[in-house]
């Protein structure tokens, strides 16, 4: 147990960076229920709870960043693809900006899955052949992406222009190209 931290606010804070595609959203239920619901324990939060559990939907969207930027998710049904990557990094960037919580630690492992990612991407041959693309977000998101991880968009893919001609596989048919290979 973390000093100061009660068992219901960690477990609570778990099930936040465990919840599905909105962990802000786990937060205002978990508090919630902490303090306010009939079900709930009744709680007075500390101001280091409430900060440990906003901590939690750092730690869940960085989950769902890292599980969509892992090329070995792409035959997954929990894949959702680069694209959703970058939304919710605008997400957890937000929720960190309005929190005045800091999250550049995030930022290099991040940044290590987003290569990796390529790495498979631009190996892939049968992509390249059929003139297909997982990489899903449009350029300005592409390059948006890059910039705020601290990634110069064409060392990642040298050829930029000529690889975002290609068409663009939505998540579902990412899914369905790796499942079939």
């Amino acid at each position: 147990m973390k000093k100061n931290i009660r068992p219901e606010v960690e477990e609570e804070r778990d099930i936040i960076a465990q919840a599905g595609e909105l962990p802000e959203v786990a937060f205002y239920e978990s508090f919630f229920f902490l303090t306010t619901s009939a079900e709930g324990p009744g709680l007075k939060l500390w101001p280091e709870e409430i900060v440990f559990l906003k901590e939690g939907v750092i730690e869940g969207y960085k989950r769902i960043i890292l599980r969509d930027l892992s090329p070995q998710n792409r035959a997954k049904e929990i894949f959702r693809g680069i694209e959703r990557a970058v939304v919710n990094f605008k997400r957890l960037k937000k929720f960190a900006q309005k929190e005045g919580l800091e999250i550049s630690h995030l930022l290099p492992e991040i940044a290590n899955a987003l290569r990796q990612y390529v790495r498979a991407e631009i190996n892939d041959q049968e992509l390249a052949a059929k003139g297909i693309r997982t990489i899903n977000c449009d350029r300005q998101n592409w390059d948006w992406f890059c910039q705020e991880l601290g990634l110069e968009p064409t060392s990642l893919i040298p050829d930029t222009e000529t690889f975002f001609k290609r068409r663009p596989l939505s998540f579902k048919e990412t899914i369905n190209f790796f499942k079939h290979r």
